[in-house]
Parts: structure tokens; sequence; C-alpha cells
């Protein structure tokens, strides 16, 4: 980690990293893939909120049948749908418009392309969208206030009758073990940033006091079995056929891992280095803000609900 904070995110930091196709998960070499986002990750978790979904979308639309990236394109993945933002699609003949307002899109003003899930009558479904004049920034949602991950450019976007195409049918983008594989690609980035954080107590090592070593033993713990998990969990993804409902177990099991691994990287530098690292480097503190900020897409004890809800293993 650098001493200064990293500048504002432009397209030309993302086009290194997607301009080629990355493996698809579950197609051969998933492990290359999710070590990709970690490795990224690790250095600067902004740009890789918005490079994952480019890779994301290239796998959603060759799972459905869309139309794949081209090489100059940057494509998002926009599906939250929180109650105080609402997206319409409507159609007329084989046309399809969208309306409305998509919250907590990352890469708003980098993506050329993003693929966004809207209301139908029938429910909800996946759309292909090129960002145009017909959509702009709605002044009246929520505003990013907090400093953790202000660089990935999150804003909620009014669509006005924008041009779309749908990609699958209605339920088509979640009812898929592709979507749950790239819910474990998340995961890869949260390891990634917490490898980090980790990186500012292993330049100090020789330093440590006993105390210090206790902690960094803690960390390695940690990361040396997250990471084992997760080269299983490719081998896994690669080996088998896996179901809808196999994969979303795996999925839920590994982010629940994964968010509890960045708990405790995260508290044991703390400890082990005190606040001089937060307050004196600028890098750092901001790489553990945007950290504490990402991890939040695991939805706790929702998500640990969900796990438990689940079948048995062999059911």
């Amino acid at each position: 980690m650098t001493s200064s904070p990293r500048r504002t995110l432009r397209p030309e930091d993302l086009r290194p990293h997607t301009a080629s196709p990355w493996p698809i998960p579950g197609a051969g070499d998933t492990a290359t893939r999710w070590s990709s986002l970690a490795d990224l990750a690790a250095r600067d978790l902004p740009l890789v909120k918005v490079v994952e979904p480019h890779h994301d979308a290239a796998a959603i639309l060759a799972d459905l049948g869309g139309r794949p990236p081209q090489d100059d394109e940057i494509w998002g993945v926009w599906a939250a749908e929180p109650p105080f933002a609402v997206l319409t699609a409507s159609r007329d003949g084989d046309r399809w418009t969208l309306s409305g307002t998509k919250a907590f899109c990352s890469g708003a003003s980098l993506v050329t392309h993003a693929l966004v899930t809207a209301r139908t009558d029938a429910g909800s479904r996946l759309f292909a969208v090129e960002l145009t004049d017909g959509v702009r920034a709605d002044d009246t949602a929520p505003r990013w206030s907090g400093a953790g991950m202000a660089r990935a450019d999150t804003t909620a976007l009014a669509f006005d009758a924008v041009a779309a195409t749908p990609v699958g049918d209605v339920g088509d983008y979640v009812d898929r073990p592709g979507f749950w594989l790239g819910a474990i690609g998340i995961a890869a980035c949260w390891l990634g940033g917490a490898t980090g954080v980790a990186a500012t107590l292993e330049k100090v090592a020789p330093r440590l006091d006993p105390h210090g070593l206790a902690h960094l033993g803690a960390v390695r713990a940690a990361l040396d079995t997250a990471q084992l998990a997760m080269t299983a969990a490719a081998d896994l993804a690669d080996r088998e056929d896996l179901t809808t409902e196999r994969s979303e177990r795996l999925a839920h099991a590994l982010r629940a891992h994964a968010a509890g691994t960045v708990e405790t990287v995260v508290s044991h530098v703390g400890r082990a280095l005190g606040p001089g690292p937060l307050a004196f480097d600028a890098a750092h503190a901001e790489h553990v803000q945007d950290l504490q900020v990402f991890v939040r897409q695991h939805h706790a004890e929702r998500d640990l609900e969900r796990l438990g809800s689940l079948g048995a293993p062999d059911a």
C-alpha cells in the first residue's frame, strides 16, 4: 500500500482489465477467474467493483444467449431492487423500453452498456441496455455520502423510455448455477481486499513483538484457510455439473466464510498496529474503508438464515 490516496477512476483504468475475456465460471478455469479478481481487489477495491461486473455480464450473456461484449465496451450489472427505486419495462410489439430509477449503479459514468433488472407484468426480468442520453443521474434518490467505495462511482440512474433488449425470460437471471458462481466471485473480491489489508501487517513482520506475531498468525490462518476453500470450490465448479440449488448452498457458505475472514483480518491488523496506519497511511485507511463497505453486500444473518433453510448436503 502507498501513502497517498488513489485518484478518481477513468475508463482507461478499466481497459487493461476488460479488453480480454476471462474464464466463464464452471467452464474449466474458474480458479484463474477468481484469483484474478482477488489479485485486483488486493490493490484497488473500487476498480474491481467496476471490473468484476463486466466479466459477470459476459458470463450471463453466454448463459442466456445474449450478444457478448465487444472489445470497446465496458458492461455493468445493475440488479439491486430497493423499494425507493423502481425500474419498469414496457413492451410495444417487439420493442421494449425501460423507465424509472435504478439504484446502486456502480461505474455509472464509466460503463457503456449494462444488464439491468426491471419489473414486468410477469415478474422481474433482465435487459441489456446501451447507456444513452435517456439515462441520467436521479437527483431525487439518496446520494452516496460515505468515503468507503466512493471511487466506484455508484449512483442512482433515471431511465426515460430507454430502448432495451430482453436477456432470457422472467426469472432466468437468478435461476441458474452461474448466478451463484458469480456471487462467489464477489467473495473472491472480499478476500483479495482482506489480503490488501493484511499486507500492511506483513510489511512490518520482522519488527513485530510476540503479540504482533500472534495477530499475524491469526491473519495468515484466516486467509490461508479461505483461499483453500476458494480453490476447492473452483475445482468443484469445474468438475461437476452443479445444480442451481447446489451452487446456491456453496455460494452462501463461501460468502459467509469470506465475510468472517474480512472481519478477522481487519480486527487483527488494527489490534496489532493500533491507530497509526488508519491515521497516517492514506492508502491503507482508504482500503479498509472500501472493504468494510464492500463486504456489506453479504447480508449477514439474512444470508445465514437462507443457508440454514436449504436442504441437507446430501438432500
